[in-house]
C-alpha cells in the first residue's frame, strides 16, 4: 500500500520541483495534497492524514514547526520532514523536540531528498508491520486467554472429579495445580444433589437422573446462591448426582459455616423447584481443612444420601442427622410376606393397599439402613403379585411393563415413600386386571383368551382351541367377537403385538429375534402385522423406546 505524502512550501518553484522531480513511484508513495501557505496546508492535513509532511521550515500564516507540531499530536506514527535554510538552524532544536524525522539544508538536493523519504518509509512499514506483529500477539493471548477462562470451569470440574475419585497428586504438584486453577479455600465439604421426583407407578418411570443441560442450570443457579454467601461451587457429576464442592476462603466458626450451607441448600431447594419444577434432596459432608480430604468428604456425604431412602421428611441432610438403625423386626419378615402372599388371594384391593403401611414399616425395620436389603424385599412383594396374577391367569405378559422392567423401576426408587406409592399401585394394578377379566367376559371367553395369551407365540388356530374346549370353530368365533370385539385372528395379533413391544424394550433383543419369540417365523409378516397395528414398523418403534 503506497504511503501519502503532503508537500508545503511558500515558494512555488521548490513545491513543483519537489512534487514533478521525485521518483515517488519507486519509493511507493503518491502526492495526495500540496499548499504554499500553512494555514491552507493545515486544512490538507487535516483533510488527507498523510503518512508524511514535506515542509519549509518559515512560511506566512503557519510556520513548519507549527505544521509539525500538529502532525506530531494529530498523527503521531506519521514523519515530518522539514526544508531549512543555516540561518534558520535554531528551528531545527525545536524540531527535534517536535519529533521531526530528519532536516534537510537548502538547497535541497533530489537525490538527498529522495534518500530521506526512503528511509522514512522504510521506518513506517517496520513500525505498521511491528504493529501488525504485536497486535496479532495480543490477539493470540486475547484468544488464549478467553480459551483458558472458558475451559476454567471444566478443568475445576475435571480436578474436583479426580480428588473425588481419590487421584490426589503430589503437594507440589498439588499447589500448582491449585494455583494455576485459581482455587483458594480454608474450609471444604461436599454437597450431593439428588432428584427426588417421584415415578410413574406400573405404567412406566422416567429416568430420575440430573441431564447434563439441567445440571448447568442447576449449577450456574448454586453459584449465584453461594457467591452471595461468600463461598465458591464447583460442580462434578457422579453416578447420576450433581456433586458440589464448597470452597470458604474464610476461616469460620462450625456454627457460621453450617448457617451457611442450610441458607444456601433452602435457597437453592427452592430455586430449582420454582425454575425446573423437580424436587431435590442434598446431603452435607462433614467439612474438612484439605482438598486430598475431598474424597473422603463425597463418602460420608453419600453414605448419608443413603439414609435419605428411610428418612423421607427432609431435604437437606446434615451429618449430625444421622440415627442409629433400629433393632427389631428380622425376625418377622418371612412371615409377614408370607401373609402378603396369602392376603393378595383373600382381600379387596383397599385392604391391601391398608396393609402396606404395615409392610413397608416392617421391611424399613429388617434393612437397617442398607438399601440394597430394602429394595430386594420391595422386589419380592412386587414379584409375590406377579406370580399371583400369573397363577390366577396364566399370562405371563399381562402386564404393560415386564417383570425385567419393573424390577428396573425398584432399583430407581428414591425413597420408602416412593417404594409405598408404587407397591400400592402395583398391587392395584394387579387386582383391577383381574377382577376386570371376571367382570367382562364370560367363563368360556375368558378361558378362551387366557388360552390364547399363553400361548401366542406357538402356532395356534381356531380350530384347536375349539376343540380343545370342546366348542365348534364357527360358534367359539361368533362368541369371542360378540364379547371382546374382535376376531380370534386378531386376539392372536393383539397377544403376540403386545408381547413384541414390551420385547422390544430389551436393548439386549434384535428386533427379527423378537418377531420369532412372538409367533411370527417370517420377519416380513411380523414387520407387516406389526405397522398396521402400531403405525410404525417394529425397528422404529425399538429406536424409540431407546430414545424415551
Amino acid at each position: 500500500m503506497k504511503k501519502s505524502v503532503v508537500v508545503i512550501d511558500d515558494k512555488p518553484l521548490i513545491l513543483r520541483s519537489i512534487v514533478q522531480t521525485v521518483d515517488w513511484n519507486s519509493l511507493g508513495c503518491t502526492v495526495v495534497g500540496q499548499a504554499e501557505d500553512g494555514i491552507e496546508g493545515k486544512r490538507i492535513i487535516h483533510d488527507k492524514q498523510p503518512d508524511i509532511l514535506i515542509t519549509d521550515i518559515k512560511m506566512p500564516g503557519m510556520s513548519g514547526l507549527d505544521l509539525a507540531e500538529y502532525m506530531h499530536l494529530a498523527f503521531p506514527q506519521s514523519k515530518t520532514i522539514l526544508i531549512t535554510g543555516y540561518q534558520d538552524f535554531e528551528y531545527a532544536k525545536r524540531a527535534v523536540k517536535l519529533g521531526v524525522y530528519d532536516i534537510i539544508v537548502k538547497p535541497v538536493r533530489n537525490d538527498e531528498l529522495q534518500r530521506i523519504i526512503g528511509l522514512a518509509v522504510h521506518e513506517l512499514d517496520s513500525a505498521r508491520q511491528e504493529l501488525s506483529q504485536r497486535a496479532e500477539r495480543d490477539e493470540a493471548f486475547n484468544q488464549l486467554e478467553e480459551r483458558h477462562q472458558n475451559s476454567l470451569p471444566s478443568l475445576r470440574s475435571q480436578f474436583v472429579s479426580e480428588l473425588i475419585g481419590g487421584s490426589v497428586p503430589h503437594d507440589d504438584k498439588l499447589a500448582e495445580t491449585t494455583a494455576s486453577l485459581g482455587l483458594a479455600w480454608n474450609r471444604c465439604t461436599v454437597l450431593i444433589v439428588r432428584s427426588k421426583r417421584p415415578l410413574a407407578a406400573v405404567q412406566g418411570a422416567d429416568s430420575l437422573s440430573i441431564s447434563p443441560m439441567l445440571h448447568g442450570a442447576m449449577t450456574e443457579m448454586a453459584q449465584l446462591a453461594a457467591a452471595r454467601r461468600e463461598f465458591e461451587i464447583i460442580d462434578s457429576y457422579r453416578h447420576d448426582d450433581l456433586v458440589l464442592a464448597c470452597l470458604f476462603p474464610k476461616p469460620l466458626t462450625p456454627r457460621e459455616l453450617k448457617m451457611k450451607l442450610q441458607s444456601f441448600c433452602h435457597d437453592f431447594i427452592e430455586l430449582v423447584r420454582q425454575r425446573h419444577g423437580l424436587t431435590i434432596c442434598i446431603a452435607v459432608s462433614p467439612v474438612y481443612r484439605q482438598l486430598q480430604d475431598l474424597r473422603q468428604a463425597y463418602e460420608g456425604a453419600s453414605a448419608l444420601m443413603d439414609t435419605s431412602f428411610f428418612h423421607t421428611e427432609g431435604q437437606v441432610l446434615f451429618p449430625e442427622m444421622v440415627e442409629p438403625s433400629g433393632e427389631g423386626g428380622k425376625f418377622s419378615i418371612i412371615r409377614d410376606l408370607e401373609q402378603f402372599n396369602r392376603m393378595l388371594e383373600q382381600v379387596s384391593s383397599d385392604e391391601m393397599i391398608g396393609h402396606l403401611e404395615q409392610i413397608i414399616a416392617h421391611i424399613r425395620a429388617y434393612s437397617e439402613g442398607n438399601i440394597r436389603v430394602a429394595k430386594g424385599l420391595i422386589s419380592d412383594v412386587c414379584l409375590a403379585a406377579a406370580r399371583y396374577y400369573y397363577r390366577a391367569t396364566g399370562d405371563e405378559f399381562g402386564f404393560d411393563r415386564s417383570i425385567n422392567e419393573v424390577l428396573e423401576d425398584i432399583y430407581r426408587l428414591r425413597d420408602m415413600r416412593e417404594a409405598s406409592d408404587y407397591l400400592a399401585a402395583f398391587i392395584k394394578t394387579v387386582k383391577t386386571k383381574l377382577s376386570g377379566d371376571d367382570k367382562e367376559y364370560s367363563l368360556v371367553v375368558k378361558e378362551s383368551v387366557d388360552y390364547i395369551n399363553g400361548r401366542f407365540a406357538e402356532n395356534i388356530s381356531l380350530t384347536a382351541v375349539a376343540e380343545h374346549f370342546g366348542l365348534s370353530p364357527s360358534y367359539l368365533s361368533r362368541l369371542l367377537r360378540a364379547e371382546t370385539g374382535i376376531n380370534f385372528v386378531d386376539l392372536v395379533a393383539k397377544a403376540r403385538i403386545e408381547a413384541a413391544k414390551r420385547l422390544l424394550r430389551d436393548p439386549r433383543l434384535k428386533v427379527n429375534e423378537v418377531g420369532e419369540m412372538v409367533g411370527y417365523k417370517e420377519y416380513a409378516y411380523f414387520y407387516q402385522v406389526f405397522k398396521k397395528t402400531e403405525g410404525i414398523s417394529p425397528k422404529e418403534f425399538k429406536n424409540r423406546s431407546k430414545e424415551s
